[in-house]
């Protein structure tokens, strides 16, 4: 054995990547028996999952809850242990607001509300009833999120619904991302209904017959200290597995599998290659045959998440909701800001509320960049208007996400059929992240559950001889 191989690590599969996403793959198929080594850039795990508290708050730097849309949720979580640890969202998580004129206005969750809200005009209202008889789009054409809903449900609910909502999940821009690609779902119900609601009461109609989700189902959560429980659990059952500040800058499949080069580190070596990292930094997959003008051209806008504690007294709204998301019209500093005190205990201190803000975006990239005092005067000149706050706040933490989510635009139809390409050409390579199915932490866990199946497979048809 010469030098080289001395230096070489061996195992079943490498996963490149720390996140939620590598992080499930490596923890179920390290449940199977598998050897496994994580290889994580930076210096800690859970990619945008952070949680952090002092003087007893406790603030998400990314995503802030779960919701348990898919079984695999609720699977990983059995798999980590912490079915003991979760705590679920009181009611007050059924409450949106959106700013209007500069007034919060609660989103309408029923008919009865939709007809007397003050949200959308009375044209606007009428407009959404004739949403049926609108021409379904030609096949094989593609529309931006915006230019869809403004052919079937008008201007003023994209101003005032579609673009906020986009804002609050992609911190993004409805007129850049491409519908069939960033809202599959809204595309697929116009082409098999041919309006959107038609498709939805078929889809209620269908539901009701069917009781096995149980009364669990599609529930928002967290844990009791934080969602970074969850990567910390995954990754302490598998300790030999995790490699920290490991920079891959190479990997090239031979006839004993890949070999992954790691700056300053000992080579891996591995029968199956998982890459569960970001895209547009990962110049080392042109290595592996990527083409990486196409992956260069996923979008990661910064965005800036500011979570500030205040005494009760010290903010006139009741806080009675999930949080507030600012439509582009009303040319708030702010993309929204959510009300985690409200939703979950333990997130403040006795007579205090705590409020998780975001800034910048695609929307806004520049307001991300503000250095900290401007940014503070920014964010508290909107939290002044619209939740009366009164005082400056007692508890501040700032995170600055240079690349925050992946935008799903027109050019990201290219970037997947790169990739399938690529999973194609080498049966033993599989890309696992939010760029592959979705950018929830739900749909990012659900295909990466179907990726370790993927790789299960792979490894059961050979035998793996380091």
């Amino acid at each position: 054995m010469g030098t080289a191989d001395r230096d070489t690590s061996f195992a079943d599969v490498a996963v490149v990547g720390g996140g939620i996403a590598g992080l499930t793959v490596a923890r179920l198929l390290h449940r199977r028996g598998y050897s496994v080594r994580i290889l994580e850039q930076s210096d800690r795990l859970g990619g945008a999952i952070q949680t952090y508290s002092r003087d007893g708050f406790l603030a998400e730097c990314g995503p802030n809850t779960v919701v348990s849309s898919h079984p695999e949720v609720a699977e990983l979580v059995k798999v980590a242990g912490l079915e003991d640890q979760q705590i679920f969202a009181n009611g007050a998580a059924s409450k949106r607001f959106v700013v209007r004129g500069g007034v919060l206005l609660p989103v309408p969750t029923s008919l009865g509300a939709f007809i007397s809200t003050r949200l959308f005009s009375a044209g606007a209202k009428a407009r959404l009833l004739w949403e049926p008889f609108v021409s379904r789009a030609r096949p094989h054409s593609r529309e931006s999120v915006a230019e869809f809903v403004r052919r079937r449900l008008g201007s003023e609910f994209l101003n005032y619904a579609v673009d906020p909502f986009v804002a609050g999940v992609y911190a993004g821009d409805p007129e850049k991302l491409d519908l069939k690609t960033a809202f599959p779902r809204l595309a697929r119900l116009e082409a098999r209904h041919g309006s959107l609601i038609r498709g939805q009461l078929k889809g209620a109609g269908k539901k009701t017959g069917h009781s096995h989700a149980g009364p669990s189902a599609s529930r928002m959560f967290t844990f009791k200290d934080g969602l970074e429980t969850l990567p910390k659990a995954l990754a302490g059952a598998m300790p030999s597995a995790v490699r920290l500040g490991a920079t891959v800058h190479r990997a090239v499949r031979g006839p004993g599998g890949w070999r992954i080069s790691v700056r300053g580190a000992p080579d891996v070596q591995a029968e199956c290659l998982v890459v569960a990292s970001g895209l547009r930094s990962a110049t080392w997959l042109e290595s592996l045959g990527a083409r990486i003008r196409v992956l260069e051209q996923v979008q990661y806008p910064p965005l800036t998440v500011i979570s500030l504690g205040f005494p009760r007294h010290a903010v006139a709204h009741a806080l009675d909701g999930f949080g507030l998301l600012a439509p582009r019209l009303e040319g708030r500093n702010i993309l929204g800001a959510l009300f985690p005190s409200s939703l979950f205990e333990g997130r403040a201190p006795e007579g205090h509320v705590l409020l998780t803000v975001f800034v910048g975006g695609s929307r806004a990239p520049e307001a991300a960049l503000l250095p900290d005092d401007a940014l503070k005067e920014a964010v508290m000149s909107d939290l002044e208007s619209l939740l009366g706050v009164t005082s400056p706040p007692g508890f501040e933490h700032v995170v600055r996400w240079p690349a925050s989510i992946p935008q799903f635009t027109a050019a990201f139809p290219d970037v997947h059929r790169e990739l399938d390409r690529l999973e194609a050409a080498n049966d033993s390579l599989f890309f696992a992240g939010n760029y592959r199915s979705g950018i929830s932490v739900p749909d990012t866990i659900r295909h990466a559950f179907e990726t370790a199946g993927r790789v299960h497979e792979r490894l059961s048809s050979v035998v793996v001889s380091p």
